[in-house]
């Protein structure tokens, strides 16, 4: 027999449906989108279900979804080594950034979208 294992196509491909992302474990990042943040002027990632690694080569944006998780969920800026002040994670030239994230909330519970807007003078809004 063969041990190969099924093709998951990227982007979402074979987890893009509502049915397959409505029974999504609870906490599974569904979709993380950034505005004016890091490099970004406007970018939507939408992980596979299954995502647990994010490769690439240099310069494709790795570190910036990883500072987007982290600050978009509250996490201090120390973590990521890069930037001591919120406001260093704006795009330079813009006076603001943002980030939401929607994450699974469980089967059959609608999914939870956390909301934060940076601002230059450090202070940020969030909505949930």
């Amino acid at each position: 027999g063969s041990s190969k294992r099924a093709r998951l196509e990227g982007g979402g491909g074979d987890y893009a449906g509502l049915d397959e992302r409505s029974s999504a474990r609870k906490g599974t990042v569904l979709r993380v989108e950034m505005r004016n943040f890091m490099t970004y002027a406007h970018v939507v990632v939408e992980p596979g279900l299954r995502l647990n690694l994010i490769l690439g080569p240099n310069g494709t944006g790795k570190s910036s979804l990883v500072c987007a998780l982290c600050v978009g969920l509250a996490g201090h800026t120390k973590l990521l080594g890069r930037a001591d002040k919120i406001s260093d994670y704006v795009k330079r030239g813009e006076e603001f950034g943002s980030v939401k994230i929607t994450l699974a909330s469980g089967e059959g519970e609608a999914p939870v979208t956390v909301f934060r807007k940076i601002k230059r003078d450090n202070s940020s809004e969030w909505k949930v």
